[in-house]
């Protein structure tokens, strides 16, 4: 009679720990779930019921399948006879199984799974025969396997040489995604929580529905995509079916994509109602594709490409048209957004040239990557996948045009800033974390295109245009009208400026010859959405500038408090734009300056002493810089371990009110613990703080 299995004891919080583990909550449940790393042996127990193995009798195999393999009966994906440890070939592709010991019903094996296995949600069955083919037993473990990437392995495509920057890039659930303008963007405190139970599950989900990882019958999911970083990093967009975005500044029947702290509550309410969940923008889908890399086992960062470039035609460039009067037209689909973030991700590139591997840009907002960071500095569109889009976001020209009825297309070419797009891309600092400060930023645009108007920067640029199709070429080819430059213009730049406070813009002029002239000026002051759309008109004026002969002259407008107060949108950004046209000589200059409006800090206070199972306080302070009150305020806060994700409601808040909030926590869980909050009202946006704090056993 063949060998009939009673149970399987799997040893996952033991096996946790050499297969790097640990940190994953569904170990430490009852019972415990196994969650393994490829290319690495897991132990674990057969007990029979009705007897002891027999080698001499007995032939044994185990089989895998994915957990959500359509397919009735599943086709085994994977698995392995058992077989005498001088028969294993050590080959890293391959599966093996090998006996540990054999005592009375329990036989102790050890497995170990390929470093080209596929990844996610198994499921295992043990099939058991006779040597003389006389009958044989099948049993379906009822637990799910979780096989992750293995960046440890030097054989896995994941595999990072500096092992220690794995603790940051996988292990670090805690982080920043960068936010803001040119000279204004700050770190937001963002809880990862890639480790919480119900993540596993929903990545597996996210595998499973999306389309980058389908077949070539468009239906179901490609094992070999499932094996490969490449496809599954492209996956990471599905969280577009998990968060449904929104960029209008209205959120009714949502949460305000500001407001959200973490992943890890954003994967919870979708596991819980199986909708997307509402709203989330760049830096919310960054985050969570991290979550979901990193979850993998995928090393991951979350970049932030300040000043990036939206190029609909393809041209490299993003064309900004001005009326014969100096407006700026609405009539481009090209844009600059003042701050996009997106991912990137570490792996091996065998689908390109040596070289190529490595970080890969992976943009889950709109969809794309991995783009090579090597292909995009060097200008190569060609190489897969989608680097023509990165290149633009990150070197795009800034070309202007003004209205002008005796040009070719309608208008005339009067200036390309070759400098503009792609000012930093910023990232966290490896191993340091800087809760309420700026230290742990690092700026790494110098791994995605070589230094700002070096001869290297500029041909990479054209390279990229003459590869990018005609639209580019053209543009690239149209030079810059000539003109007479008699007249010297500079823009002061505007400082960030505090909430409430009036503030300047200046303009100015040298006219470098002996003879008078006349200069028409339009200027422009509007609040903008960080994805460069118009937001509300400040402030606007058209007016002529005599200038004697030799004369420097300075216009200055000033911006009061109360005409800027209620017509910010989102992030609190503005722009300014200038025009001056010389009536004698029609010169025309154009700028443009990005600022932001800086606010108070949500400062965080805990008790000195806090330890787990015990309540503790948390207070939250502000003082309100307005001289007006704060409505339809919320506050919402966030931290693995000591307090799951809460949003609250809050009274209004009076005029320059200082304003103080009490909580309650209990944590779970000992260590380092970080908490993150945010403040927000119709009046006042995005008051964010964090704290650290040690909970002892």
């Amino acid at each position: 009679m063949a060998l009939e299995v009673s149970t399987i004891n799997f040893y996952a919080l033991e096996n946790s720990k050499t297969h790097r583990t640990l940190k994953y909550e569904a170990v430490h449940l009852n019972p415990p779930t196994p969650i393994f790393r490829r290319g690495q042996e897991f132990e674990f127990d057969i007990i029979f019921s009705n007897r002891a193995f027999n080698e001499k009798v007995d032939k044994l195999r185990v089989l895998f399948h994915f957990e959500d393999e359509e397919k009735k009966p599943p086709t085994p994906r994977g698995g392995a006879w058992l077989t005498k440890e001088a028969d294993i070939a050590e080959d890293p592709n391959m599966w093996s199984l090998r006996m540990i010991s054999n005592q009375g019903k329990t036989l102790k094996l050890k497995m170990k799974t390929p470093v080209i296995c596929g990844v996610g949600a198994w499921k295992m069955s043990i099939k058991t025969d006779l040597r003389t083919n006389l009958g044989g037993s099948t049993y379906d473990c009822p637990e799910l396997i979780y096989i992750l990437f293995n960046p440890w392995n030097k054989d896995d495509d994941v595999y990072m040489p500096e092992t220690d920057l794995i603790e940051e890039y996988v292990m670090n659930d805690v982080g920043k995604v960068y936010v803001g303008g040119k000279g204004m963007a700050v770190g937001r405190q963002w809880l990862f929580g890639q480790f919480e139970a119900h993540v596993l599950p929903i990545c597996s989900k996210i595998m499973k529905e999306n389309y980058f990882l389908r077949g070539s019958d468009g239906k179901e999911s490609s094992y070999s995509k499932r094996c490969d970083p490449i496809f599954m990093s492209r996956a990471s967009s599905g969280v577009h079916g998990i968060l449904r975005g929104n960029w209008s500044g209205r959120y009714e029947g949502g949460t305000n994509p500001s407001l959200w702290t973490g992943s890890a509550p954003i994967l919870k309410e979708y596991s819980v109602t199986g909708k997307p969940v509402n709203y989330g923008q760049c830096w919310v889908f960054a985050s969570l594709g991290c979550t979901v890399c990193r979850a993998l086992g995928i090393p991951a960062r979350v970049v932030t490409n300040v000043v990036s470039a939206t190029d609909v035609d393809e041209s490299l460039t993003v064309d900004k048209y001005f009326s014969k009067t100096g407006e700026v037209l609405e009539n481009s689909w090209d844009s600059h957004w003042n701050f996009h973030a997106w991912i990137d991700a570490w792996m091996a590139r065998k689908d390109l040239p040596p070289g190529y591997g490595g970080w890969q840009a992976v943009d889950p907002t709109l969809g794309t990557g991995p783009s090579s960071l090597e292909a995009i500095k060097r200008g190569e569109p060609g190489f897969e996948f989608d680097v023509a889009e990165k290149i633009s976001e990150v070197n795009a020209d800034l070309v202007d045009w003004k209205e002008d009825a005796e040009a070719l297309l309608g208008f005339r070419k009067i200036r390309t800033n070759t400098t503009y797009t792609g000012y930093l891309m910023l990232t966290k600092k490896p191993f340091i974390f800087d809760p309420n400060g700026e230290r742990d930023l690092d700026d790494v645009m110098d791994q995605y295109k070589n230094p700002e108007g070096s001869k290297e920067e500029r041909l990479a640029l054209i390279r990229a245009a003459m590869n990018c199709g005609s639209r580019a070429r053209q543009v690239f080819e149209i030079e810059d009208a000539k003109q007479i430059e008699e007249i010297k213009f500079s823009l002061v730049d505007i400082d960030n400026i505090f909430i409430g406070k009036d503030f300047s813009a200046i303009m100015k002029m040298e006219n470098t010859v002996s003879k008078s002239r006349k200069v028409q000026v339009a200027m422009s002051v509007e609040s903008v959405f960080y994805n460069g759309t118009k937001g509300n008109t400040i402030k606007k004026l058209c007016q002529t500038v005599s200038l004697a002969p030799k004369e420097n002259k300075e216009l200055k407008i000033n911006i009061s408090a109360d005409e800027y107060l209620d017509k910010l949108v989102e992030f609190s950004l503005m722009k300014c734009y200038w025009m001056a046209t010389v009536e004698e000589t029609k010169q025309t200059w154009v700028a443009e300056d990005d600022f932001n409006v800086t606010k108070p800090s949500l400062n965080i206070q805990l008790d000195e002493i806090m330890s787990v199972g015990k309540q503790g306080k948390v207070i939250f302070k502000f003082k309100n810089p307005l001289k007006k009150k704060l409505t339809e305020c919320q506050l919402a806060f966030d931290s693995p371990g000591m307090i799951k994700y809460q949003k609250t409601t809050f009274r209004d808040v009076l005029p320059e009110e200082s304003v103080t909030i009490e909580a309650t926590v209990t944590p779970s869980a000992a260590g380092n613990l970080t908490l993150v909050a945010i403040f927000y009202s119709k009046e006042l946006q995005d008051l964010r703080g964090s704290a650290l704090v040690d909970i002892s056993t």
